[in-house]
């Protein structure tokens, strides 16, 4: 029984309770013997005792309201003071002049009281127990709270007694002594209001073995029901039976021991039935729990295989991932530029070997430390000279000077750039120098090989974006075929998948040789032309990608028909649509499917490659002028670098080209490549 369940069975123990106190006052005030008695010939009800059952009514009203407490207290005290006061009267033999206060008892004769208007002594001492009972109910203390459902039990039981007299005609259970008798009226609202009022602390006393949610108490509710009524219907009958004389005393006691013990073992057998019912439940319960906790484990096993053959495959990728960061660092320590990597406080992060060399330091003794914790104050002041103007203005600065390293004075020619994070904040500076001493010697070729040292250093800083960025896509799709792999159902996907691993590293080892074979081209770019196929070089961009196009549910096409070759450097061309079609996977619009179309085509006889895709597209009012700029990053996504679209302009100048762009927010982009004449 809950909270709810109690309070409404306490209203309706109130309303009955006011209802019948208000018929029975009526009766006196009008002299409707009746009203008084409610069923003809019994006892009636005192009108003292009426009004106190209207004033216990609306007590406990006011202890589901919650509100009035003082005048719960107040009526509580009159309970407590009348009752106690009659029966005093009773006891004593004296008359106090509260029992015909308010009305005259007009019925004296015809109930048979002892004094006119006096409550049964019963009825008294119930009204002084409830008062007392009142007080202590919502006491914060559970010894008070304890006695007063105990009280309320006596309460109960005396009007049980009183029923049942009334019942088995013994009038001395609803008599209790010879000043006058309780009226079965008031005996049912005492037993009603009394069992009503226990509720309210309904964990405590007889109350909580028949209203709490354990196996025992569900037996209790069960049981006591059934025995009270089963031996009041055994005593009416023993009883008529030897009032009628149709048996004597010890054969009505023998009859009445007889049929209780049979109905206390058929109730015994009803109870043993239930508890078997439950048994087998509860047995039921814990076999499936068993099932389930094999099924569990079955599961688990199941699943750490499936994480072991996935911790093999990550540890796979991870391997191949090493070997390619150990290229890239074979690259950049015998790349012939010195190459540094600070943080915005001018620590050094990284620096290749030929910076350690140039200044006879060890790598171990630079990282970590400023110019200035290096180098003499005039040296460090140099090195650092540009790098506060490159942060405010977020842009890259190539300069001229003078160093003192270990073989002596050189002059360097230094490209600093700046690398910011997805917020558009710088937070390093990268940056590679060249030794320009042997050109600042010769004026007659000092322009010449300016130019040349420029180029050279700008295609060396080309080349380390070249390897950060297009080897970052081929990973990025390694770990996104593994997720798929990780993800897939069946045997046939996960081999179709590792054929796509094969085929992805494949093509990263191609990309990684020809990033190498690229170290070896000098100022001759016509060494580096070579005919190639769009759809060729396309089909093979598209297979290194190919984790990322399933991931993404891509729809990538294209139509080279209309110009179907090209001459170009094929690390240019392979990079350059690497480069747009990572982009246009990378910032695809979450509300729509990836749709990316490239083609080829000639304008005025100029050979043209557009790139379409559906994605988020980009505001050129607001950064048309950055668009193709270093570290310039228009959406926030946790890949964009700000590189790609910068490489991509690089090559395709380098090579005599031009390249331009149509967006719009998303709608999609278009990219389109103007090829030199001379390159088709």
């Amino acid at each position: 029984m809950n909270q709810d369940t109690s309070i409404k069975y306490i209203r309706f123990a109130s309303t009955i309770s006011i209802v019948l106190g208000s018929i029975v006052s009526v009766g006196w005030i009008f002299h409707l013997h009746l009203l008084t008695t409610i069923i003809p010939g019994y006892v009636s009800m005192k009108f003292n005792t009426a009004l106190l059952f209207v004033l216990l009514g609306t007590i406990l009203y006011t202890l589901i309201s919650e509100k009035w407490k003082w005048l719960r207290i107040f009526f509580s005290v009159i309970l407590l003071l009348t009752g106690i006061s009659t029966f005093i009267q009773s006891i004593a033999g004296v008359d106090l002049g509260i029992d015909q206060f308010l009305i005259k008892d007009y019925f004296v004769i015809e109930d048979g009281s002892f004094a006119p208007g006096r409550m049964a002594q019963g009825t008294s001492f119930s009204f002084f127990l409830l008062g007392v009972s009142f007080l202590l109910i919502t006491s914060s203390k559970k010894t008070l709270r304890v006695i007063a459902q105990y009280l309320l039990h006596i309460v109960s039981l005396i009007a049980s007694l009183a029923i049942i007299g009334y019942l088995l005609g013994v009038p001395i259970f609803y008599k209790l002594s010879a000043l006058g008798s309780m009226a079965i009226h008031t005996a049912i609202a005492f037993f009603i209001t009394s069992i009503a009022a226990s509720l309210w602390n309904r964990h405590l006393g007889v109350t909580g073995v028949l209203t709490g949610n354990g196996l025992g108490n569900i037996m209790a509710r069960q049981l006591f029901p059934t025995l009270t009524i089963a031996v009041l219907f055994l005593s009416i009958i023993r009883i008529y039976l030897h009032r009628q004389g149709l048996i004597s005393v010890e054969f009505g006691i023998a009859l009445f021991a007889t049929s209780f013990t049979l109905v206390g073992l058929l109730l015994i057998a009803l109870t043993a039935r239930q508890l078997n019912k439950i048994n087998i439940k509860k047995n039921i319960v814990e076999d499936k729990l068993l099932d389930l906790n094999k099924n569990l484990e079955k599961i688990v096993e199941l699943r750490t295989n499936e994480l072991n053959e996935s911790v093999k495959a990550l540890q796979k990728s991870r391997n191949e991932l090493w070997k390619s960061e150990q290229l890239l660092k074979g690259i950049i320590n015998n790349t012939s530029a010195a190459i540094f990597l600070k943080d915005t406080n001018g620590k050094y992060l990284l620096v290749n070997k030929r910076f350690a060399n140039d200044f006879d330091l060890e790598v171990e003794n630079i990282i970590g430390k400023t110019a200035f914790d290096i180098f003499p104050e005039e040296v460090a002041a140099k090195l650092v000279s540009n790098e506060a103007a490159i942060i405010a203005s977020k842009e890259a600065n190539t300069a001229e000077m003078t160093a003192v390293v270990k073989e002596g004075h050189k002059t360097m020619l230094t490209n600093k750039f700046p690398l910011m994070d997805e917020h558009y904040n710088v937070f390093a500076i990268c940056g590679g120098a060249t030794d320009f001493t042997e050109v600042k010697k010769s004026r007659t070729e000092q322009e010449i090989l300016s130019f040349q040292l420029q180029q050279k250093n700008q295609q060396l800083l080309n080349f380390a974006h070249i390897t950060s960025h297009n080897l970052r896509s081929p990973v990025s799709n390694l770990n996104s075929l593994l997720w798929l792999y990780k993800e897939s159902q069946t045997e046939e996907e996960k081999a179709l998948l590792f054929e796509k691993f094969e085929t992805v590293i494949q093509n990263l080892s191609e990309t990684l040789n020809e990033l190498v074979d690229a170290l070896k081209i000098q100022e001759d770019t016509g060494k580096k032309r070579e005919s190639l196929l769009f759809e060729e070089v396309f089909k093979k961009v598209k297979d290194s990608m190919i984790g990322k196009i399933m991931e993404t549910e891509a729809v990538v096409s294209y139509n080279f028909t209309k110009a179907p070759a090209i001459e170009y450097p094929r690390l240019y061309l392979e990079s350059i649509l690497q480069n747009l079609l990572s982009n246009s996977l990378k910032y695809r619009s979450p509300l729509r499917t990836p749709v990316i179309y490239a083609e080829t085509l000639f304008e005025n006889g100029i050979l043209i490659l557009k790139f379409k895709d559906n994605g988020l597209g980009i505001d050129l009012n607001r950064h048309s002028d950055k668009l193709f700029g270093l570290n310039k990053t228009f959406h926030r996504h946790e890949e964009a670098k700000g590189v790609g679209l910068f490489i991509t302009k690089t090559q395709v100048e380098a090579m005599g080209g031009s390249i331009t762009a149509i967006s719009e927010v998303d709608k999609g982009s278009t990219f389109i490549i103007y090829f030199n004449k001379k390159n088709f």
